[in-house]
């Protein structure tokens, strides 16, 4: 697995395509909740547009922990696929991506419409400011809750990306953090392992 680049901020540019308009909102991205979330704020924002399809990769895109996209009424393959190839191929991970679209009136065909989904988010990479991201490595925690304030801290500290969660008996934790730091972070876990601490890693 090699570095990569990640978003530093949300982006947001427009380009416009025979008539339709494409918006593409980018952002840094650490679970996939959040995208749904920028999703469903850009419907309340712009009512009248026909789609607002998706795509996202968490962690390296070389071998992310997640990656997904939807076509969000488009043709089948359309819109979210060929967003995701443009991320995958620039080598670009912990992203976000929503692309809203609005009908101009011209029909742009299977081809056409890959073609434009992925230049619109070709064209914000291009402007928009990228860092290098170093190789991660993805581990899995369940423990007791009242680990948790020690956890937090952990997490804060090695600056550990949330994959996903779930609460329930015990907190479970899927996350990724950066290879060079993983041998010191593995350490000060396997510490809190006769406290109830599981710890699962490839």
């Amino acid at each position: 697995m090699t570095d990569y680049f990640a978003p530093l901020n949300q982006f947001q540019l427009e380009t416009e395509i025979k008539r339709s308009r494409f918006i593409a909102t980018l952002i840094p991205l650490s679970q996939v909740a959040s995208l749904h979330e920028l999703q469903a704020q850009l419907r309340l924002l712009h009512p009248k547009a026909n789609h607002h399809c998706l795509a996202y990769v968490l962690g390296s895109p070389q071998m992310p922990s997640a990656a997904g996209s939807s076509d969000d009424g488009e043709p089948s393959g359309t819109a979210g696929r060929p967003m995701l190839n443009i991320l995958q191929k620039r080598s670009i991970g912990d992203v976000g991506v929503v692309v809203t679209r609005y009908f101009g009136g011209i029909k742009l065909g299977a081809g056409g419409l890959i073609r434009a989904y992925g230049a619109s988010v070709s064209a914000a990479l291009d402007e928009m400011e990228l860092v290098v991201k170093s190789k991660q490595h993805l581990f899995s925690l369940r423990y007791p809750y009242e680990l948790e304030t020690e956890m937090q801290k952990l997490m804060i500290g090695f600056e550990c990306t949330m994959v996903d969660e779930k609460f329930s008996e015990v907190v479970e934790r899927n996350l990724t953090v950066s290879d060079s730091s993983w041998a010191k972070l593995q350490l000060a876990l396997n510490e809190l392992k006769y406290r109830g601490l599981e710890l699962t890693s490839d």
